[in-house]
């Protein structure tokens, strides 16, 4: 038999119901709450992951895509890299620094339905001057570099963000420009999400089910797990008659730690919980 938590793993966080015509089914809450933009969802994916694909023009054969597995940090909202210069990714940057940085999530299930982001832009030697600071964030992010950083032959490129292409998933995809890009900050629960999702469905369904059957239109849930979490609120997956169906709920704060997060959560419950049927 399959327990609960194996149950709620299944539910992707991305996806349409399943056995269901999506395209038939309204959303079962207030789709002008807050939540965050495409722009701060690919910054925060980007800020917690720090591996991805940097895609260069190739100088043999010429001007073919190449792909690299590299490691990168943030210096300044943009992405840096400490490569070699042997590296054939390097190599073609000194030709052409035309360049894209592919950013995926990981996880169970479809693949093509995580989020991923593009970056794209110019990619080129940092200078002399910004060696020294490129360094304490690279090796902040990558204790391992340390090893590496002060070799001769291992040089500190930016990636200058010119534009870049979200996707969350079906559905869930566009452009975004430079200036949203740079503008854009990484939700700052990223880091804490993952320990409040579990706890919430460990020890508080019962919560989450009265806030689907009282603050949305899933009237029939009888069950319910939370899939995301950010400062303006959080995401669940309510089980209903219909199947799994997403419900979004708004904080009346933005919470911008864990704590403040767990206050905004136990609001929501009790107004919940104090709604006459």
């Amino acid at each position: 038999m399959v327990g609960e938590k194996e149950e709620q793993d299944k539910i992707p966080r991305h996806l349409p119901p399943k056995g269901s015509d999506t395209s038939s089914q309204e959303l079962l809450y207030d789709t002008n709450i807050p939540t965050p933009s495409h722009s701060e969802h690919a910054r925060t994916m980007v800020s917690t992951i720090g591996t991805g694909t940097l895609c260069t023009l190739s100088t043999d054969p010429d001007g073919y895509p190449y792909g690299s597995f590299v490691t990168f940090a943030l210096h300044e909202n943009e992405p840096i890299f400490l490569i070699s210069a042997l590296a054939e990714h390097t190599k073609n940057l000194q030709v052409s620094p035309e360049s894209s940085l592919l950013i995926a999530e990981a996880g169970e299930g479809n693949p093509l339905a995580l989020g991923r982001t593009t970056l794209i832009g110019k990619c080129e030697k940092m200078a002399e001057s910004e060696r020294e600071s490129a360094k304490s964030v690279f090796v902040q992010t990558h204790p391992d570099a340390s090893f590496y950083a002060d070799f001769k032959d291992f040089f500190f490129y930016k990636l200058e963000v010119q534009s870049a292409r979200y996707i969350g998933g079906f559905g869930r995809m566009s452009w975004i420009t430079g200036d949203d890009w740079k503008s854009a900050e990484p939700d700052p629960l990223a880091e804490s999400a993952a320990g409040i999702i579990e706890h919430m469905n460990d020890d508080h369904r019962d919560a989450m089910v009265v806030c689907c059957t009282r603050l949305s239109r899933a009237k029939d849930t009888s069950d319910a797990f939370m899939t995301g979490i950010d400062k303006y609120g959080f995401e669940m997956s309510a089980i209903t008659d219909e199947g799994p169906r997403p419900i979004r709920l708004a904080f009346d704060r933005h919470a911008t730690t864990s704590e403040e997060a767990r206050k905004e959560i136990v609001k929501l419950v009790k107004k919940a919980r104090n709604m006459v049927d």
